[in-house]
C-alpha cells in the first residue's frame, strides 16, 4: 500500500530551505531494507557456493526504509554525509532516523520500525549536526573557488568527523597556502550571498560530469550553488545562505598522494574552536605532565630532549658494540685455544641489533687471524638466540657452523612457534612467541655443549 508520491531528490524541502528544523509530512511507503552486498559479502557468498564449511553469519538487525512525501533530512550525496533526526508519530512516539540514503530519485529514511503508509508525521532534524555539515560543505566550495583562481582544480574532497581535505593536482607551497587561507577568511567576512538556482536561472554552461550515473537528469533537477559572483557549481547538498555563516576556516597541512597530487586538510566553522581546544589541551598535558614546563617553552624543551636523546642513542650504540666485541672476543678465544666446538650467545630482548653486532665482530676477528683455526663453516658452530617468554614478542635464532642441521632439528623440537630455513652450515629462524618453559629448555640444551 502506498499513499501519494514523494518529492524527488533535488527538490526536497531540505534542499529548498536548509534551515527548516521541523516539518510535517506523510508516510508514502515502508519496507524492510536490504542493503546492497559489499565486496566482503560477495566473497563470503563465493566461499559458500564452493562448499565451504564455515558457520553462517548471525542475522543482522532488521532495518526499514521509510519513504515520505517530502523531507528535511538530507540523503547522503555530493560529498556531504546524511542527516539524522527523528520521526514523531501522532501518539508522540519518536522513531530515530539513523541514516538517509538516496535511491535514484527517492530519499529513504532508515529506521528500526516500519511505519504505516498514510500516517501523518513530524520530522525533527538534528540541527547541530546539520549546521556543522553545512559549514564544512560550503567552506569547501569557497576554498575550491579560491584555488580555481590559481588554476588549481579540486580533484576530489572528503569530509571527516573533524578534519576535511581537498585533493589538488600538485603540492602547494606554504606561501600560497597562507595566501589562500587569508583570502578565504576575507571572503567569509565579506558576507557574500549564497544562492541555489536552476540552469535556466544561471544562464551559463554547467559541468554535469560529476552527477551520479543513477540520477536521471531527464526527471531530476540540477541545482547550482552560487557564491556571490565568485563561483557557480552544481551540487545537491544543503548550504549556508552567506559566507559569513562559515564563521572561519583554517588550512592545516598537506600529504602527498598518488600521481604527485596533494591532499590539503582544513576545518571550518565551530570545528576551528573545537580543534583549537583539543590541541591546547594536548599541549597543556604535554607541557605540564610530560615536560614540566610552560606551554611557551615546549619547543625549546623538546629540542633539548631530542638532542639528549640522539646523544643517548649514540652512546648506547657504542656501548652495545663494545659489549658485542667483548662477547665475540671471548668466544673467539675459546674456539681458538680449546677443543670446544659449539658455543652460543643469548639475549633476552628481541632486538636483532646485538646479535648482528656479535656476528659481525666475530667475523672480523676470524678474518683478521687466519691462523687461529676458527672456522664457522666446517669446524666450530655458533648459535645466536634472543627473546623471552614473559614479553610474548618472540625472537630470532641463527646457527652458523657444521652442526647447524643437528642443532636446528633439536631447536624445532623444543620451540613450537619457530619458522625458518637454511642449508648446509647455516640456519636462520624466527620465533613468533615462546611458550612457557621453552627458552629454559633451549638454554639447558645449549649449556650441554659447554660442559
Amino acid at each position: 500500500m502506498t499513499a501519494s508520491t514523494s518529492a524527488i531528490v533535488g527538490a526536497l524541502a531540505c534542499q529548498k530551505n536548509s534551515y527548516l528544523k521541523t516539518f510535517k509530512t506523510t508516510v508514502v511507503s515502508s519496507f524492510e531494507f536490504i542493503p546492497p552486498p559489499t565486496s566482503k559479502d560477495k566473497q563470503n557468498k563465493n566461499k559458500k557456493s564452493k562448499g565451504s564449511d564455515s558457520e553462517p553469519e548471525s542475522k543482522k538487525d532488521v532495518q526499514y526504509a521509510v519513504e515520505l512525501e517530502d523531507t528535511i533530512l538530507f540523503p547522503e550525496g555530493g560529498g556531504q554525509p546524511y542527516d539524522i533526526g527523528s520521526i514523531i508519530l501522532p501518539d508522540e512516539q519518536s522513531i530515530a532516523v539513523k541514516s538517509v540514503l538516496r535511491d535514484k530519485l527517492k530519499a529513504l529514511h532508515l529506521t528500526e520500525t516500519p511505519l504505516e503508509p498514510g500516517t501523518e508525521v513530524t520530522l525533527k532534524l538534528n540541527w547541530s549536526r546539520r549546521i556543522d555539515l553545512m559549514q564544512q560543505h560550503t567552506g569547501q566550495h569557497l576554498l575550491s573557488a579560491v584555488f580555481d583562481t590559481y588554476n588549481l582544480e579540486t580533484l576530489s574532497w572528503s569530509m571527516g568527523d573533524l578534519i576535511n581535505y581537498i585533493e589538488l593536482p600538485e603540492k602547494v607551497s606554504d606561501e600560497i597556502v597562507n595566501e589562500v587561507n587569508a583570502k578565504v577568511n576575507d571572503l567569509i567576512l565579506e558576507d557574500l550571498p549564497i544562492q541555489v538556482v536552476t540552469p535556466d536561472q544561471h544562464g551559463g554552461e554547467i559541468d554535469t560530469s560529476h552527477i551520479p550515473d543513477d540520477y536521471d537528469l531527464s526527471k531530476g533537477i540540477i541545482r547550482i550553488v552560487k557564491i556571490g559572483e565568485l563561483d557557480s557549481n552544481p551540487c545537491c547538498g544543503t548550504h549556508l545562505s552567506s559566507t559569513s555563516q562559515i564563521q572561519g576556516m583554517s588550512l592545516l597541512h598537506q600529504t602527498s598522494v598518488r600521481g604527485g597530487h596533494s591532499r590539503l586538510y582544513f576545518i571550518c566553522g565551530s570545528r576551528v574552536s573545537q580543534y583549537l581546544r583539543k590541541q591546547h589541551e594536548l599541549l597543556k598535558d604535554v607541557s605540564g605532565n610530560q615536560l614540566s614546563c610552560q606551554i611557551e617553552e615546549v619547543v625549546e624543551k623538546v629540542a633539548t630532549l631530542n638532542t639528549n636523546y640522539r646523544k643517548a642513542v649514540s652512546r648506547e650504540s657504542a656501548l652495545l658494540k663494545e659489549i658485542a666485541n667483548m662477547e665475540a672476543t671471548k668466544i673467539f678465544t675459546k674456539f681458538s685455544s680449546t677443543d670446544k666446538l659449539v658455543d652460543y650467545v643469548y639475549r633476552a630482548d628481541n632486538s636483532p641489533e646485538y646479535l648482528t653486532l656479535v656476528q659481525k665482530e666475530i667475523t672480523t676477528l676470524i678474518n683478521g687471524d687466519k691462523s687461529s683455526g676458527v672456522n664457522l663453516s666446517d669446524k666450530q658452530t655458533l648459535v645466536l638466540l634472543n627473546g623471552d617468554y614473559p614479553s610474548g614478542t618472540g625472537g630470532m635464532v641463527k646457527v652458523l657452523g657444521p652442526k647447524s642441521e643437528e642443532i636446528q632439528s633439536e631447536l624445532k623440537q623444543r620451540i613450537s612457534n619457530i619458522k625458518g630455513g637454511g642449508k648446509g652450515s647455516s640456519f636462520q629462524g624466527k620465533i613468533s612467541k615462546y611458550e612457557k618453559g621453552e627458552i629454559e629448555s633451549v638454554l639447558l640444551y645449549l649449556d650441554s655443549f659447554r660442559d
